[in-house]
């Protein structure tokens, strides 16, 4: 019987949440046997499977190596930028005769789309590609249903409380132009759209993608990486107060980052400045960002079995991001044991449930935040051990690896038998 063969499109291959679902699901896939590989427009990894999905001009490539010696900038990238001002859309402007011309592309059975903003993929090809293969798409963020942004966050009356544009940014004119020039490429092609999310299933449902195949399937993690371990343990190996309450949160950039929402954890952080009892893990950013007494500052963290002890150790995972789809953040930390305190956003309260397994604040509200703090905080042992074994039941019964990898296993055989 022929082996599945599956390819997957994305904008990098194994750094961001994105990134590590296809990386993930690709890594698994072939461990079961099936035939997989990756066209991206960055590679981090040195799996032989996965390729560029543009050649660079050999000439380009002297000057950027070049270039590179004097500035840090991604020269092409740079320059792309520019050029797509001009050109007013980041649709048709890319070349990817590499992709279409592969063996890997020919000889796949269903072609299995991530991100694809980023500088990097004509949208026009899924026209192309759905007349002839079966094309996935999961949508990550809201970028495919949006003129130009990752992310349009509404309220109850329509009316917008964040936004956040790609660069470079477009005017009006040209985000009417692009969002019509969207509209007619889902028009004459024939998807399968993947929301992560319940939430972002119910935008879709009414955006320009309503008429395409929308399936759920939610991320997943590992959690046999991301388990709970002992507290004390890992404080003494990671060097931690051993006395402290510990908030631990991502940085992701810090406040050069509007998406997850730096003020409010700023707020925050001033709020307990003079508590010595408590002291902020900030995972990812470092101290050009906020001097103080009570925070700590870890560099980036590519290890999951390091970052599962830093969950571990903690007391509250706290996420203050003002825009999400169903973060894997929150799910590992979950499988950790470790409450988390969140904004209502995306589709975080599908996996955390108030009161039972953290607290869920309302939208930019970081005096609730802190409410949600005291509230973790004021629980005894058994309530704090009864919302610990509720997050990781939660992840077991809906969010492993093992379940979304099989929900998308289902996926293609439904598709290749219709």
């Amino acid at each position: 019987m022929k082996k599945l063969n599956i390819l997957q499109i994305g904008t990098v291959d194994n750094k961001g949440g994105a990134a590590l679902v296809s990386y993930h699901l690709k890594r698994k896939l072939e461990k079961l046997g099936y035939i997989t590989s990756m066209f991206v427009k960055r590679k981090y990894s040195d799996d032989k499977n996965i390729f560029l999905i543009e050649k660079q001009n050999k000439l380009f490539k002297k000057i950027s190596r070049l270039l590179k010696k004097i500035t840090t900038k991604d020269i092409p990238n740079y320059i792309k930028n520019k050029i797509r001002l001009f050109l007013s859309n980041d649709i048709a402007f890319f070349n990817n005769k590499n992709l279409l011309n592969s063996a890997e592309f020919k000889n796949a059975d269903i072609i299995h789309c991530h991100n694809l903003h980023g500088n990097y993929f004509n949208l026009k090809l899924l026209q192309k590609i759905s007349k002839i293969k079966p094309v996935i798409w999961t949508l990550h963020d809201m970028w495919a249903i949006t003129p130009h942004e990752a992310w349009i966050i509404k309220d109850k009356n329509d009316i917008v409380k964040f936004s956040l544009e790609i660069n470079p940014p477009f005017s009006q004119k040209k985000k009417v132009k692009i969002l019509k020039q969207k509209k007619e490429i889902y028009k004459n092609s024939q998807l399968n759209i993947i929301p992560v999310s319940n939430w972002l299933e119910r935008q879709l449902k009414e955006s320009i993608l309503k008429n395409q195949n929308i399936n759920l399937i939610y991320n997943g993690i590992n959690n046999i990486t991301f388990k709970k371990s002992n507290k004390i343990e890992n404080r003494k190996e990671l060097n931690i107060p051993l006395d402290k309450k510990i908030i631990t949160f991502l940085a992701n950039g810090g406040r050069n980052n509007k998406q997850k929402g730096w003020e409010h954890m700023e707020k925050i952080i001033n709020h307990y400045r003079n508590n010595k009892n408590i002291l902020f893990l900030c995972i990812g950013g470092t101290e050009e960002y906020e001097q103080s007494n009570n925070i700590k500052y870890i560099e980036y963290i590519k290890d999951e079995s390091l970052l599962a002890k830093y969950y571990s150790a903690s007391d509250i995972f706290l996420f203050t991001s003002l825009a999400e789809n169903f973060p894997l953040t929150i799910l590992e930390a979950m499988s950790c044991g470790t409450p988390i305190v969140s904004f209502d956003v995306g589709g975080v309260k599908e996996a955390v449930i108030h009161k039972k397994n953290g607290y869920i604040a309302k939208y930019q509200d970081t005096d609730d935040l802190i409410a949600g703090i005291k509230y973790i905080f004021g629980l005894n042992d058994d309530e704090l051990n009864r919302m610990s074994q509720n997050s990781i039941q939660k992840i077991k019964e809906n969010f492993t690896l093992d379940i979304m990898i099989n929900s998308y296993i289902k996926l293609y055989k439904n598709i290749l038998k219709k």
